[in-house]
């Protein structure tokens, strides 16, 4: 693998400030997100270049928030954000992402990740998520497995 993962970039937060401290950790990553939207889409088209930025469909199992254009080329945008870390997408639907890559192949795929109270976005594109974040790095189930047959055989 040559290339490394994406750096930490900063964003203004300033304007969200009043916005960015209403939000507390014990809030639900979903609402988190929703609350940051429109830094995603600032970031996107000030930061990153993406026109032609619009909200993803609202179908159940869509593996991505945001439909956008770079330099002429469609991307899926997935944003992942919380308070003060980096998240990433869980293992359905990072393949689903990768399922639609495979059906259409000149799309192309983003994941935005912001931790809010830094004020800090790093963005993984196409090339950078094929080496991390679409290996196949399936979690071993072995030891669910063996707790579970452990309480069946009581």
């Amino acid at each position: 693998m040559n290339s490394k993962k994406p750096k930490r970039k900063k964003f203004t937060e300033t304007k969200y400030k009043e916005m960015i401290n209403k939000l507390r950790k014990n809030m639900p990553g979903t609402v988190i997100e929703k609350f940051s939207e429109r830094i995603a889409v600032d970031i996107l088209k000030g930061y990153e270049g993406f026109e032609r930025i619009e909200k993803g469909p609202n179908f159940g199992g869509t593996p991505f928030d945001f439909f956008a254009f770079k330099q002429g080329a469609p991307y899926i945008i997935e944003l992942k954000s919380s308070l003060g870390y980096f998240s990433v997408p869980g293992e359905a639907q990072k393949r689903r992402m990768k399922e639609l890559l495979e059906k259409i192949p000149a799309l192309k795929v983003a994941l935005l990740q912001i931790a809010l109270k830094k004020g800090e976005y790093r963005i993984f594109y196409h090339e950078d998520m094929k080496e991390f974040l679409f290996q196949d790095r399936r979690v071993p189930i072995e030891q669910i497995e063996e707790w579970i047959r452990e309480r069946l055989n009581d």
